[in-house]
């Protein structure tokens, strides 16, 4: 899962490029708008299988004050607690 995700990461900056060079004369209007969407993708992706990123409520906030640093995201967790790093034979 991790490998086909990063894969898709990698691909989407061609196919914008691709995309702008075949159809569009000038920046189109839906490019900001779909850069966006690309970078919460890998910010989403950096959430779920690397480091936590998204902190709800004032006593995780303080903790990460305290421990300086970001928590292991979940997923992450859960793979080496299985002993499955990529997440393989998980359904």
């Amino acid at each position: 899962m991790k490998k086909w995700n990063l894969g898709m990461i990698a691909v989407i900056p061609g196919a914008f490029v691709a995309d702008f060079i075949i159809w569009h004369t000038a920046v189109p209007p839906g490019l900001a708008i779909a850069c966006f969407i690309y970078v919460f993708a890998i910010l989403e992706y950096i959430n779920y299988f690397h480091i936590q990123l998204s902190y709800d409520n004032r006593s995780d906030i303080n903790s990460l004050k305290q421990a300086k640093r970001f928590k292991q995201a979940c997923l992450s967790k859960e793979f080496k607690r299985l002993g499955n790093e990529d997440g393989k034979g998980l359904r």
